[in-house]
């Protein structure tokens, strides 16, 4: 059975990017560390900080431009919810809090919906957020979040490469409203759309 993972071998127009956002921020606060204006699979993200409540926001954008948000990823939360094993919504792989008494320590926490063989598709334009929440007990900390992503970076040669493969590499004309992210309608029509009417 083909799927995005057997298939992008066989495609052209895409590659790998790996991005590091490192801040040291202040208890309370939140930044913006990234706006992401590719359009791609997110694969994984890896949060490393030295805070229990240090943690990041991902919000994306689906084909139709509806937003959907990776909140409030803190070791702690994570803690809270007993993900200490591999799971394909994310677990802790390391959570060292050497005093109860503070939120100092080291702390690692993944997502991975693309190393577990899911995908999480989205297109421009996605926020990139970290935070410390005001429950810590440092006024500062260092958050770290790591993102794996496979992203598009020539969309007609990725739509031909792909009808290639399929089988329909004689369809070369691509609609313009497939290089949009958006709701356009597709203009083009296809070879049995005139039997559907019928």
């Amino acid at each position: 059975m083909l799927n995005i993972f057997s298939l992008l071998p066989l495609l052209k127009g895409w590659d790998y990017k790996f991005n590091t956002w490192k801040r040291t921020i202040q208890r309370g606060q939140t930044i913006e560390v990234e706006r992401i204006t590719d359009m791609g699979v997110l694969v994984a993200l890896a949060l490393i900080t030295n805070d229990a409540y240090g943690g990041y926001e991902f919000t994306a954008q689906g084909a139709d431009l509806s937003q959907f948000t990776i909140s409030n990823v803190t070791p702690k939360g994570q803690y809270d919810q007993g993900a200490f094993v591999q799971d394909p919504s994310g677990w802790l792989s390391r959570y060292y809090q050497p005093n109860p008494q503070s939120t100092a320590g080291a702390f690692v926490l993944f997502v991975t919906p693309g190393l577990q063989g899911s995908t999480f598709p989205y297109v421009p334009t996605t926020v990139v957020k970290v935070f410390l929440q005001s429950q810590s007990t440092q006024t500062e900390a260092m958050v770290s979040v790591n993102c794996l992503r496979i992203i598009i970076t020539n969309k007609p040669q990725f739509i031909r490469s792909l009808r290639a493969v399929l089988g329909m590499n004689l369809i070369q004309d691509i609609d313009p409203a497939l290089l949009i992210a958006g709701t356009q309608e597709i203009t083009q029509k296809g070879p049995n759309d005139e039997k559907e009417k019928e």
